[in-house]
């Protein structure tokens, strides 16, 4: 009974973080509102590849020099710069609308959106905390003790949430895509450009603020 529950609560605390709105979460809406659901697909895969990835970092003790704050500050300065080239270029694609195109090779190719999902989530090293203080709550529940199988369960479950949220998101939004005419789909490309260049500025000045 214990099991189920923590295998429960860890895949709703999976879906959960995959809530709050983020660069991930932009890139997946804008191929799915421009109807390259697989792509959209895509870079929510990759993203949670390299949230896993940070979940064996948190959870195996694997390079635990990337749980410094300082080492943190350099993947959020990366990220930072990462995040304005992409929010230009997405910012100049909804501006243009004589040569604004839906079916661009960059959206729907599924090679570019998986490596799209790997480096913006390779960012946020932050997801190491997510996975040691969940943890830490399913231990203090008195749910598990942790084991090696217990942490590939939580790893499975909370990816499985993690994953479950941004392919909802791409589902709804590629059967709305039918819906909302091409002049909504540039706006609407411009405002995540926007939020990338928003995001970006979030990343620099945190990163500056611990390595100044």
């Amino acid at each position: 009974m214990k099991f189920a529950l923590f295998i429960i609560l860890s895949y709703t605390m999976g879906f959960l973080s995959a809530i709050p709105l983020g660069a991930v979460q932009v890139e997946v809406a804008r191929r799915a509102v421009t109807g390259h659901l697989r792509a959209a697909l895509m870079v929510a895969f990759g993203a949670l590849l390299v949230d896993i990835f940070y979940g064996a970092v948190a959870l195996f003790g694997i390079t635990p020099f990337l749980r410094d704050e300082r080492v943190m500050a350099v993947f959020w300065l990366a990220g930072g710069v990462l995040l304005i080239v992409l929010g230009v270029s997405v910012v100049r694609q909804g501006l243009q609308f004589h040569t604004f195109n839906p079916r661009s090779i960059r959206l729907r190719h599924k090679g570019v959106s998986f490596f799209t999902g790997v480096s913006l989530a390779l960012t946020n090293p932050m997801m190491i905390m997510w996975w040691l203080v969940g943890g830490r709550l399913m231990e203090d529940l008195r749910l598990v003790v942790f084991t090696p199988r217990i942490s590939l369960s939580f790893l499975a479950a909370g990816g499985l949430g993690m994953f479950s949220y941004p392919g909802l998101l791409a589902g709804t939004l590629y059967w709305l895509k039918r819906f909302i005419p091409q002049s909504i789909i540039m706006r609407l490309t411009l405002a995540s450009g926007l939020l990338l260049l928003l995001l970006s500025f979030y990343f620099i000045v945190r990163s500056l603020l611990v390595l100044l």
